[in-house]
């Protein structure tokens, strides 16, 4: 392997680490809850609002951060992220009014964690790799769930050794160490020329509003975010905020259903790696409407896990492999046919309309089980929804990538 190829996969471990510790910070809220509640006598509506302006921080910050991307390359973006969480956990560890934990943790911290959100990581493994994108990706794009599970169980060991403000305080300076790798790795330059026939005639220095004109024409931009609102809606949405609810209902004791959707964890992992390896060589506009299929059978299953730990286990891994996976096609399918160029604000735009899927799917969810106290109908209208998604994806315009063979494509003549 020569130097550049070295650097590329040293970018790939370093995105790794940095999702693996950006979403532990995320997640640190669920390891602090008990003790802000000892110390500093919040309730419990504090930290679910600061977590919830994470949320809709980083659905705003994502397009732009994107946009930066495009214009002035990853670098200063993932460098200045990164240092925007690690200063936001590290002040936070010396808050004592919940308006200083709400603008900094929520504000500061959601502005620097959507700078480093999955698609925009994988937007900058694109316009690093020509080959061998999709398993970059995915290896990246791993860090999310393989990185944060250590990170999360450090975090718990230093609270319960040195309190939770000394581990917040070890947790934003080790953020803030990765600064300088981030800023050193990356280094300025335009992405490589590819044909983005979609975006023909985008560059750099074209306006926001140019782009977002070549977005609002751009048949593959458009049936992608059907896709993946419906995709935000079904998995974010109601499997991550009701999975654990609808098990519980189930019979099953609460220890099983978190178990149950720590093995989605570890699928999350495997699929990231399995399909970003698959999106290099088949098609992928039928791979990603092959998944969203796939999902629709699985919430069929889930309609018969009641009374049965293994097959609940089973859904939970199949559940796992097919969700955050959709990442490595739908990032290889931007990069080609709209392009590099203009990846960071289309990455973006998809992860806000995600992120407003996973919102009102949260939502619809609990208002389903309110009103009939049963969740079956959560799980079948979303048995219609992924299949609809199956379909806006198979609607998805492939063409040959002239640089290798793909199963599924034919060659050029």
């Amino acid at each position: 392997m020569n130097a550049a190829g070295t650097r590329a996969w040293a970018i790939v471990g370093l995105i790794f680490c940095a999702l693996g510790l950006t979403f532990a910070a995320r997640s640190s809220v669920g390891v602090l809850i008990p003790s802000w509640e000892a110390e500093l006598g919040w309730a419990r509506a504090v930290s679910a609002t600061g977590s919830s302006i994470v949320l809709a921080v980083m659905a705003v910050a994502s397009p732009l951060a994107g946009n930066l991307i495009d214009r002035f390359g990853p670098r200063p973006v993932l460098s200045g992220g990164l240092a925007a969480v690690g200063m936001a956990i590290l002040a936070t560890s010396a808050v004592s009014a919940e308006w200083q934990f709400l603008v900094l943790f929520g504000v500061l911290g959601g502005a620097g964690m959507g700078a480093v959100s999955l698609p925009l990581a994988a937007t900058m493994i694109a316009r690093i790799f020509e080959r061998n994108q999709g398993v970059a990706t995915g290896v990246a794009l791993s860090g999310s769930t393989a990185g944060q599970l250590p990170a999360l169980v450090l975090l718990g060991l230093m609270v319960a050794g040195w309190g939770w403000r000394g581990a917040y305080l070890c947790f934003g300076l080790a953020l803030l160490a990765t600064v300088p790798a981030a800023w050193a790795l990356l280094r300025p330059g335009r992405p490589p020329r590819r044909p983005a026939p979609e975006a023909a005639g985008i560059s750099v220095d074209t306006p926001l509003a140019g782009k977002l004109a070549v977005l609002a024409r751009s048949r593959t931009f458009l049936l992608l975010c059907a896709a993946f609102w419906l995709c935000g809606f079904t998995t974010a949405g109601v499997f991550d905020v009701h999975f654990v609810p609808y098990a519980v209902s189930c019979g099953f004791a609460l220890v099983e259903g978190t178990a149950a959707h720590g093995i989605h964890g570890v699928g999350n992992m495997l699929g990231l790696v399995l399909f970003g390896w698959l999106a290099d060589r088949v098609h992928r506009a039928r791979l990603l409407a092959a998944m969203f299929a796939a999902r629709a059978l699985l919430f069929v299953m889930l309609l018969h896990v009641a009374g049965d730990l293994e097959l609940l286990f089973v859904f939970a891994l199949a559940f796992g492999i097919l969700n955050f996976s959709t990442l490595p096609p739908i990032a290889s399918l931007v990069a080609s046919r709209i392009g590099v160029g203009i990846m960071g604000l289309s990455m973006g735009i998809l992860f806000g309309g995600h992120s407003m899927g996973a919102a009102v799917g949260a939502f619809f969810g609990g208002y389903l089980f309110d009103l009939m106290a049963r969740y079956e109908w959560v799980w079948l209208i979303s048995i219609g929804l992924a299949a609809l998604a199956a379909v806006f994806a198979l609607l998805v315009e492939e063409e040959p990538d002239r640089s290798r063979p793909r199963w599924g494509v034919a060659a050029p003549a």
